[in-house]
């Protein structure tokens, strides 16, 4: 089990690469078209569904089932039943349960809708369909679809949702381990949205998004643009809150409040494949008048009441070494050349892990930036090569932009941009990046979000099943130049760091904390106000996906090892057999690349051997598919039997070895 994770603060250079701090969220394709709501006499809502069209990030896609080709769509949410326990799809052995007690990997459930069976399918993180025999038993072990695999979703009047087989006519239900479907009444659960809480809300009918206008949200907004477009959903014991973002809620009769009340908590349906939320009176939530103030009217969910929860991505100013900001008012030229901060001056970061593996960056009317000869313009309309820009973090706030030509983009004397230079020689290349659309953050590693360690404490831990909203304030424009944030709990007390260099929200005044944008997939750092970096930390040593492990000889140690240290979340695993050269006895679906060699750990004095060896070595990356919480720490893991004679070696950033 993992135990308890803190914070710890190193120096700068022990850190590679940090855990995601804030993440990329889930994109939710667009939803089936469901069949008008009937009420039967257990009060209850049956939904039949048919599909619909896509919406601007969301998509459909197509499954493949007895040689046709059905369209779906999918939502990604943990299903919670009556005693408070998540369904769970075991890692190994392919079982199911209610036994999960918070949201995470192996409680996330892929709702797959399709138009002609006007059905369900429960999809697994496994990618496996769950699926009922007419005797009610219950499997979770297959890719393939079929009659047993067809639910029909139904709601009750708290927002709560039941599986009806369409099948064999009966319900999905159970606890612990002894889960079925042959129950005669609904047997309910409660929808978790597996999603990352800070979205942009958009209107389905009206093509618009939310954002804050003084005390309400209006649904008006054709892009979401700036931090007022930001909204946060926030889940609560069954139910959700939305919140702008100032942090108020959302009441239901469009206001919005500080205080969190009965009036601003709402269940969510699937109303022909989209979002609806449901007041406490049984009203939903739709836009209204020219304005489209968010509020609740209808009883009846219709086309008015249906939203989509879009990705919010990261939008950023650039303050230029002039001092000046960055923009395209002057027209398609980045130029630095105001101090105002305005639409022109917002830019959208676009993380490409498929094609480029850089970033693309997006301006207001939807242009990307481009390199046209040597200056920067806001022309393209679509991501290429020549829109990819490399990010680099060179501290203090500060950052660099490197063209796919090598070139650095350096301000002209009149502040146009230029790409000129393969190397830096000076700080003229060096942009201070402020966070636009964070008013407030969520942060996120690879343990679990960061929030406080109980109802008690102000100490902060990553291991989170739910997030805590921080609020990023900042200070004033002296302390610009630095790349400084204030990061602020909901009770106005500010992070701070203790003797023992943790991080407790109990200052009464901010300390001076700076984000550091990382190089890859949107993350950030967090520098504290000692010059050293934030980094999650279990049981006071460095953490498991910072660790490597190579073991050499390992012909006979098979499966169970590298299931052990799977179990133990490390995420750069390696096996080497000696004798016939083969990465051995892989029975799992590991990624293997051979991008990088780390470190041998058997026969160290035998270099001529070790260096034929090392050149065919294969690296396991990213295994943290099969992580689990079975085993309490590596220790455990090195008295095992099963690998007495083996040497396992830890190479740490700092080269520390543990060695058996």
């Amino acid at each position: 089990m993992i135990n308890n994770i803190y914070f710890q603060l190193r120096p700068k250079s022990s850190v590679k690469l940090p855990p995601s701090l804030i993440p990329p969220t889930i994109d939710h394709p667009s939803q089936s078209i469901l069949k008008k709501s009937s009420i039967n006499q257990d009060d209850h809502y049956q939904k039949s569904i048919k599909n619909g069209d896509s919406h601007h990030h969301h998509h459909n896609t197509s499954i493949s089932l007895n040689n046709t080709t059905i369209e779906k769509s999918s939502w990604l949410v943990g299903l919670r039943n009556s005693k408070g326990k998540y369904l769970t799809s075991e890692t190994f052995g392919c079982k199911i349960n209610a036994t999960g007690t918070s949201l995470k990997r192996k409680q996330i459930w892929t709702i797959i809708y399709n138009c002609q069976n006007d059905c369900v399918y429960l999809q697994s993180s496994l990618n496996h369909y769950l699926s009922t025999d007419k005797y009610g038993r219950l499997k979770c072990d297959s890719n393939e679809i079929n009659d047993d695999c067809h639910f029909q979703l139904e709601y009750n009047r708290n927002g709560q949702w039941a599986f009806k087989s369409l099948t064999y006519g009966l319900y999905f239900g159970g606890d612990n381990d002894q889960l079925h479907c042959f129950s005669k009444t609904p047997e309910w659960w409660s929808p978790h949205l597996a999603v990352h809480p800070q979205i942009n809300l958009k209107h389905v009918l009206r093509k618009r998004y939310a954002k804050l206008d003084d005390d309400e949200i209006h649904v008006d907004e054709i892009i979401p643009w700036g931090s007022d477009a930001i909204v946060a959903v926030e889940y609560l014991n069954d139910h959700y809150c939305i919140r702008s973002s100032n942090g108020f809620y959302v009441h239901k009769d469009g206001k919005l409040t500080t205080n969190q009340t009965n009036e601003t908590l709402f269940t969510i349906e699937l109303y022909k494949g989209y979002l609806t939320f449901k007041d406490c009176d049984q009203c939903y939530l739709t836009a209204i008048g020219p304005l489209g103030i968010l509020m609740t009217r209808n009883k009846i969910a219709g086309k008015d009441e249906q939203f989509l929860l879009e990705e919010s991505k990261l939008q950023i100013c650039l303050v230029a070494p002039n001092g000046k900001l960055v923009s395209t008012k002057q027209g398609i030229d980045l130029s630095a050349n105001q101090y105002e901060r305005d639409h022109s001056s917002i830019f959208q970061l676009e993380y490409d892990d498929e094609d480029f593996h850089a970033y693309h960056i997006r301006t207001y009317d939807n242009k990307y930036w481009k390199i046209e000869g040597f200056n920067v313009q806001a022309t393209a309309d679509k991501r290429s090569l020549e829109t990819s820009f490399q990010i680099q973090s060179t501290g203090h706030g500060h950052i660099t932009f490197q063209a796919f030509n090598g070139k650095f983009i350096v301000p002209h004397d009149n502040g146009h941009m230029r790409v000129m230079n393969d190397q830096i020689s000076s700080n003229d290349a060096y942009f201070l990046i402020k966070f636009i659309n964070r008013p407030f953050c969520v942060f996120k590693c690879d343990f679990g979000h960061i929030g406080y360690r109980n109802k008690q404490s102000r100490i902060l831990e990553c291991n989170k099943s739910l997030f805590t909203l921080f609020t990023l304030e900042e200070p004033d424009d002296r302390t610009h130049c630095e790349g400084i944030v204030y990061l602020k709990g909901s009770d106005g007390l500010y992070w701070e760091i203790l003797n023992d260099l943790s991080i407790s929200v109990n200052g009464c005044e901010p300390s001076k904390f700076a984000l550091e944008l990382c190089s890859s997939h949107s993350r950030v750092i967090i520098k504290a106000p000692n010059g050293m970096y934030l980094r999650a930390e279990q049981n006071g040593s460095k953490l498991p996906e910072e660790s490597s492990v190579l073991i050499v000889g390992a012909s006979g140690i098979g499966y169970e090892l590298l299931k052990s240290l799977v179990l133990c979340r490390f995420r750069s695993i390696g096996v080497i057999d000696l004798n016939t050269i083969e990465v051995s006895n892989l029975n799992c679906p590991f990624f293997i690349s051979s991008n990088r060699i780390l470190i041998s750990a058997d026969d160290e004095n035998n270099d001529e051997k070790m260096s034929k060896t090392l050149d065919q070595y294969k690296l396991i990356h990213e295994i943290i598919l099969l992580c689990d919480e079975d085993f309490d720490n590596i220790n455990e893991i090195l008295n095992r039997k099963s690998i007495q004679h083996m040497k396992v070696k830890f190479m740490l950033e700092h080269t520390n070895t543990i060695k058996k």
